[in-house]
């Protein structure tokens, strides 16, 4: 029922049981973790989802056909984070990330950074300013 949503909720975000945020895996772990099963919304798009369904997810995003093949090519060399780097320099339009990508959470901050807005990581999760 709701309340059993609620205290979920309120768990997850350390306000209940523990009072600890629970902490985000890192890509490292999510690559080489169990991919998301029917029904899931989690997982790396480069090491979880088939070459096909892969470039048809790009192709939606307009990445460029070039680019596809190039992330494509990580993928194939089992290079997931530098294929995920790639996919962040085409769609920032930068030369190069400036960074080694790590975490999700990274990913999310270094975009907002490329947008100009400022980012704030508290114990509580990120906030956009």
């Amino acid at each position: 029922g709701k309340s059993g949503h609620d205290y979920m909720v309120r768990h997850l975000f350390g306000k209940e049981g523990k009072r600890s945020d629970k902490i985000p895996y890192n890509c490292l772990k999510i690559i080489m973790g169990a991919g998301p099963s029917s029904g899931d919304c989690h997982g790396c798009p480069f090491r979880h989802m088939d070459s096909t369904n892969l470039e048809k997810r790009l192709e939606s995003w307009k990445i460029p056909k070039v680019q596809i093949r190039e992330i494509l090519g990580l993928v194939a060399g089992q290079h997931y984070q530098i294929a995920c780097s790639k996919y962040f320099e085409v769609t920032h339009k930068v030369k190069e990330a400036g960074f080694g990508l790590n975490h999700p959470n990274q990913y999310f901050v270094e975009s907002q950074k490329k947008q100009g807005k400022n980012v704030v990581v508290g114990n509580q999760g990120y906030k956009v300013n």
